[in-house]
């Protein structure tokens, strides 16, 4: 009788260890199961591009926007933003702020980059690579439309002056009048801001900025 107790109560012993056994297993299983998931979701979502993009600009010389190392871009997600640093003046950032014309941007050859017709396929903008915007193209009405628009543009009833005074196509970097010196003083084309800085971000279309960086005015 004895024997007998001691067999039955040594298989209730084992029970308890087999249960926490398994549910051992169990708990490994899942957590390999919800660990593959996640892997799998952080695969499945699109990486944001990381770069860096540095710029140039010159009154004389132009623009230009350099990869200096980084993620290749594709130029069809490729978004430049500019706008004017403390230097211009208080709150000069909320007025400024404005997407570069990807129709001014070229290759070292002239040759447009964003275009659909351009000349020779690329298709991304990869580390080493240089983009130009020609001294023409950085006037503050092309390259700074909004801020300048003003300048050549009526607007209703009040305008700074009519289309045609300022010539700014021959006369790009000279500005005569002054019903509208504040908006001039706003533009990078302007002897005057050598030495002032705005800020230059590249960013994707969805919003997410890739490079930001300070670019100084020059001669």
């Amino acid at each position: 009788m004895r024997s007998i107790i001691t067999n039955y109560r040594n298989h209730e012993a084992v029970s308890p260890v087999i249960g926490i056994m398994l549910m051992l297993v169990v708990t490994i299983i899942i957590a390999a199961v919800v660990s593959a998931f996640g892997s799998g979701l952080v695969d499945s979502q699109s990486k944001a591009l990381q770069a860096k993009i540095g710029a140039t600009f010159s009154v004389s010389q132009g623009m230009t926007i350099t990869h200096d190392g980084g993620d290749a871009i594709p130029l069809d997600d490729l978004i430049f933003i500019t706008n004017n640093g403390d230097g211009f003046g208080p709150n000069a950032q909320k007025v400024t702020t404005q997407q570069i014309d990807l129709n001014l941007i070229t290759d070292k050859e002239g040759n447009p980059v964003f275009s659909t017709n351009s000349i020779g396929g690329k298709s991304s903008f990869n580390p080493g690579d240089t983009l130009y915007i020609t001294p023409y193209n950085c006037t503050c009405s092309l390259l700074q439309y909004s801020v300048s628009a003003p300048l050549f543009e009526n607007v209703g009833d009040s305008h700074c002056m009519s289309e045609g005074v300022w010539d700014w196509e021959n006369y790009p970097t000279t500005y005569e009048g002054n019903s509208c010196d504040a908006l001039w003083k706003l533009c990078f084309r302007n002897p005057d801001n050598v030495g002032k800085v705005f800020i230059f971000k590249a960013s994707d279309r969805d919003g997410n900025i890739i490079s930001t960086c300070e670019v100084k005015i020059t001669s």
